[in-house]
């Protein structure tokens, strides 16, 4: 008798699975469409309440599959009923009820619900680090983790890996957000925050590759060069938190090195993206710092950058649409992309890849 079920390749048969996941991610062997591209658009607006026109307009970029996910500011997070009300507006525009919203919870003082608006307040992570236990450490990331679910996020853009062994970074150590000096203990409590995060399903961002911890300079106001400063062991947490699997994403920073990102930043740079594949062994989603800070603003076209960090290798664009604000940023970003993948500059098969990625993500987000 015949056999009633055609024989079907590997290949088909993830693609096949990633669309079932999410099924923006491929309509066709090789295409690129805008919802695809769209989702690799992770957005912040202006407004902190679901009634400003900011907010407004980003929840109906959801709706239209015209981004993939949200970035809440320091602006964003005035009060907590703001706040509540934005995550709501967000998590019920999404399509296919599923989308990354992200903010900036790492204790201290980056922590964008703290006291003043009606969360506990953490404490910042060298505090963390000589005061607990990493047991201890993952109970408290837990509770953190916790009321982030509660209020409806689903991201956290932390925990920072960098090294805090210079004295004069004005960035990393002068706030503490540093877990250690060394790369074993930085890990060690990096791992701890991940699996407390991870025990009330909320994802995490491993920031800022390859190590903003020896610089002496802030990258939010220029490119920062590594080279003359950076040391080996700063790859140490990527490494070691790579290998036990305990990174969800890794974010890139404005930071360049010689021979590590080729003399560009990371958020652009091939060099770096392949030295978090190929040497550290990281296959999940790498998302960019924003390219909307003045470290690539200054030097770089906005929708450029845009092409350019996809063209590296990032799944995920950070993009606080802040120094110029501009309601059609999404389908700028679209057109933009899908002109340079036309063109060759964006490697076949690139942006399905990310799309398999970002669909893995949203299918651990409940």
């Amino acid at each position: 008798m015949r056999n009633a079920f055609p024989k079907i390749s590997r290949r088909t048969l993830l693609v096949s699975a990633a669309a079932v996941a999410s099924p923006w991610v491929a309509r066709a062997q090789g295409a690129v469409d805008d919802r695809m591209v769209a989702q690799m658009l992770v957005l912040g607006f202006s407004g902190s309440s679901s009634a400003d026109s900011g907010a407004q307009k980003l929840a109906q970029h959801l709706a239209a599959g015209r981004i993939g996910g949200v970035c809440f500011l320091g602006h964003n997070t005035r009060n907590r009923p703001g706040i509540e009300s934005l995550t709501r507006l967000f998590n019920s525009a999404a399509r296919n009820g599923k989308t990354l919203i992200s903010v900036d919870q790492e204790g201290g003082a980056v922590q964008r619900l703290g006291q003043r608006t009606g969360w506990n307040a953490i404490p910042a992570a060298q505090a963390i680090a000589a005061r607990n236990t990493p047991e201890q450490a993952r109970g408290v990331y837990a509770s953190m983790a916790r009321e982030l679910k509660a209020a409806g996020f689903n991201l956290n853009l932390a925990p920072v890996v960098d090294l805090g062994f210079e004295p004069k970074n004005p960035i990393v150590y002068k706030w503490g957000r540093a877990f250690g000096k060394d790369g074993a203990t930085v890990a060690q409590y990096a791992g701890a925050f991940v699996e407390g995060h991870r025990s009330q399903g909320v994802l995490t961002a491993h920031k800022h590759f390859p190590g903003h911890g020896s610089t002496y300079v802030d990258s939010h106001d220029r490119p920062v060069d590594l080279t003359p400063t950076w040391r080996a062991d700063e790859l140490v947490p990527f490494r070691d938190l790579a290998k036990r699997g305990l990174m969800d994403i890794v974010m890139s920073g404005h930071l360049t090195h010689a021979k590590l990102t080729g003399g560009v930043p990371a958020t652009l740079s091939p060099a770096a993206v392949r030295l978090l594949r190929q040497d550290i062994g990281f296959n999940g989603a790498i998302m960019t710092d924003d390219l909307d800070m003045k470290a690539i603003r200054s030097s770089f076209d906005l929708e450029d950058a845009i092409v350019r960090a996809i063209a590296a290798g990032h799944d995920l664009v950070l993009l606080s649409n802040s120094l110029k604000p501009d309601d059609m940023l999404p389908q700028k970003a679209v057109a933009a992309v899908k002109a340079a993948a036309a063109a060759g500059r964006i490697a076949p098969g690139q942006i399905e890849r990310s799309a398999q990625r970002i669909a893995g993500l949203l299918s651990r987000i409940s």
